[in-house]
């Protein structure tokens, strides 16, 4: 079980000393009540630069020796895709609490290993899907359950970054690589953030010659005939924004939407009805009356217009990458005795698992072991 935490200060262990790590690690200052005690790698030479880099302690050349220091309250896991289910398996043992960079796991099955254990431990774990603490979504979030945007009818967007293929990268099948779980994922949980579990899912993918969708496109379609229409893709660069509409209004999330510091807004009346033939007439002979005195006002409203219709943008700047946000979620959990964040839920990490595995399903790519 997860000691309670009695102190303001929960210490973390990083395991894994790559870039992603390099950027999480820099957010520490960043997230109040949070220190970044240990680092730990594969080669013990590797540790203690990061270490050194980053202000942590104590620098560790494998996970056992991390778990084993008893002033290591949480991990935050950053290996690579394949790794991720059974290094969290690790930490949750050694009663240490998790924060598991995305994807979680290779698959629902995996997830739901994980989850199990840490429920029966009665230990915290976490996704690390830090797009969903960052203020400008937490703010979208707020406005569409508000009912601002009216009912959600689409959400569209892309996560493009061109990638080179090779030991290590997200190509690798072996290693869990590929645009879904590496790009793709952000995409799918956002549509699980803002429109629950899909009622059935569809994509096409082009499969390279390592086993891994180099591309791919997916819908999900829910109940009542809302959309969600993505892309993800490793050999280009895309636009990286994201479109909330609603009835009523729409979001945009600018890029990059996974961090965006920039909120896009607008709304509209609802769809009027066609009118006949007769009242167009009546309507244009009524406007070319009133033409001269139209053509006044809006000449005096014309400084007010842009305030009156139109996308409205707004800031929600913030410093350093935005990791510190998941970092203080985790810390504000851990304090509060809570085994899962109500934000980034559990039951939420799995079902976006399963949709990822149905276009998975459908394009023939499994992973080893599946």
């Amino acid at each position: 079980m997860t000691a309670p935490r009695k102190g303001p200060v929960i210490r973390w262990g990083i395991w894994g000393t790559g870039a992603i790590a390099h950027q999480v690690a820099s957010d520490f200052p960043l997230a109040p009540g949070a220190m970044l005690r240990a680092a730990a790698s594969r080669t013990h030479d590797r540790a203690e630069r990061f270490a050194a880099a980053h202000g942590a302690a104590n620098a560790y050349g494998s996970l056992d020796e991390l778990l084993a220091d008893a002033e290591i309250d949480a991990v935050y896991i950053a290996t690579p895709n394949h790794r991720h289910a059974d290094d969290s398996l690790a930490c949750i043992e050694a009663g240490k609490a998790v924060l598991c960079e995305k994807p979680f796991a290779l698959n629902a099955r995996q997830a739901q290993q994980v989850v199990d254990v840490a429920r029966r431990n009665q230990v915290f774990c976490m996704e690390a899907m830090w797009t969903r603490f960052i203020p400008a979504i937490r703010e979208a979030r707020r406005l569409v359950n508000s009912g601002g945007l009216g009912p959600i009818r689409l959400i569209q967007g892309n996560f493009a970054h061109p990638m080179l293929p090779g030991p290590g990268s997200r190509f690798e099948l072996e290693t869990g690589g590929g645009a879904l779980l590496d790009l793709g994922v952000y995409l799918v949980s956002l549509a699980h953030h803002f429109l629950g579990v899909p009622q059935s899912v569809r994509g096409t993918a082009f499969v390279g010659s390592t086993g891994v969708d180099e591309q791919s496109g997916y819908q999900l379609v829910y109940p009542g005939g809302a959309l969600a229409d993505f892309s993800a893709s490793l050999r280009t660069l895309g636009t990286n924004e994201v479109t909330i509409l609603g009835e009523g209004g729409f979001l945009r999330l600018t890029d990059p939407f996974y961090r965006t510091h920039r909120l896009v807004s607008g709304s509209y009346g609802p769809p009027q009805p066609r009118r006949d033939s007769g009242s167009l007439v009546r309507r244009r002979k009524l406007l070319a009356a009133t033409i001269p005195a139209a053509k006044g006002i809006r000449r005096r409203l014309a400084p007010m217009l842009h305030l009156i219709k139109g996308p409205r943008a707004r800031s929600f700047s913030f410093p350093g990458n935005g990791y510190q946000f998941e970092i203080m979620e985790v810390n504000r959990c851990l304090h509060e005795q809570r085994t899962e964040s109500s934000v980034m839920p559990l039951d939420e990490t799995i079902a976006v698992m399963r949709t990822m595995d149905d276009l998975r399903s459908q394009w023939g790519v499994a992973y080893p072991g599946e």
